[in-house]
């Protein structure tokens, strides 16, 4: 049977979507997104929220047996998230859940079996180098065992149902994390029809430092070559990382200035490079992102 668009399967499983919110604005454009991949994908998507009563709503839920007025006005929000994209054709479920909302959103999709949590970022910046986006999404995308896909404060709204991106960047920095990354985002880009672009980030102590850079880049692509994927694929060739390999400031620049595609990279706790410099370039990433 010839593959054409109808018979052609995803190459990504995507059955089941969590989408965090806190009801803030953020979280409102994060909704569109979750909610197109849903359509995409035909997945379903619940919708969790994590509250943290009070005492004394607790001592009202626990001798009365009754939810209390701060569970039911969260209850009462989720269900109308919910109603206005039920009526886009798409299931939807809610999950309110009490505690920690770290805690919450992270037992939320290993219980709900995500293949996709999305969450809205509000990063905001204290000087030159300091940035700030909630210790709470930064545990969340540190801690998820799925795809998380994060949606900033400069990300435009009116994302529709068709996933209309022009292209994916995929942001690597060598490690094990961004060979992860690389077959997630190949995939996504057949899944969707548009062309992948793989580029290489330099530490500063390696801008100056070409052996020890091309070393880092053919052990890249020697683990690249070993997925079947790959075999073949101009990411497996360092001439290919070799022209693309770009300080994190003109990386961040080209995010701000991309309105239309998709970032993808993989974050890891412990870098190959300084951890401080993992991580602020990681989530100045996320957080400046248009």
């Amino acid at each position: 049977m010839p593959d054409t668009e109808e018979s052609r399967q995803p190459e990504i499983l995507m059955r089941n979507i969590v989408f965090a919110t806190d009801f803030l604005e953020s979280s409102r454009l994060a909704l569109d997104y979750a909610v197109a991949f849903a359509h995409h994908y035909n997945a379903k998507l619940t919708i969790v929220h994590a509250i943290q009563l009070p005492p004394e709503a607790e001592e009202v839920e626990m001798l009365r047996h009754l939810p209390s007025i701060t569970r039911e006005r969260a209850t009462s929000r989720l269900e109308a998230f919910a109603s206005r994209v039920r009526r886009l054709g798409v299931d939807t479920e809610v999950d309110l859940r009490a505690g920690d909302p770290c805690a919450a959103v992270l037992s939320s999709t290993t219980e709900n079996e995500a293949d996709l949590l999305v969450l809205g970022t509000h990063g905001a910046y204290r000087g030159l180098e300091h940035m700030l986006i909630g210790s709470t999404a930064e545990k969340i995308l540190l801690s998820a065992s799925c795809p998380t896909l994060t949606v900033g404060r400069h990300v435009m709204a009116g994302m529709d149902l068709d996933l209309n991106f022009r292209k994916i960047l995929l942001v690597s920095d060598t490690s094990q994390e961004s060979i992860a990354a690389a077959l997630y985002a190949d995939s996504l880009g057949r899944d969707l029809g548009i062309p992948s672009e793989l580029i290489q980030v330099s530490a500063d102590d390696e801008a100056n430092n070409f052996e020890n850079a091309q070393a880092g880049i053919e052990k890249y692509c020697a683990r690249l070559r070993c997925q079947p994927e790959f075999s073949d694929h101009e990411w497996s060739d360092p001439a290919y990382h070799l022209k693309r390999t770009t300080p994190a400031k003109e990386i961040i620049q080209r995010a701000m200035a991309c309105a239309d595609g998709l970032l993808i990279l993989g974050v890891h706790k412990k870098s190959g490079w300084k951890r401080h410099l993992h991580a602020s370039f990681a989530f100045e990433l996320v957080a400046r992102s248009s």
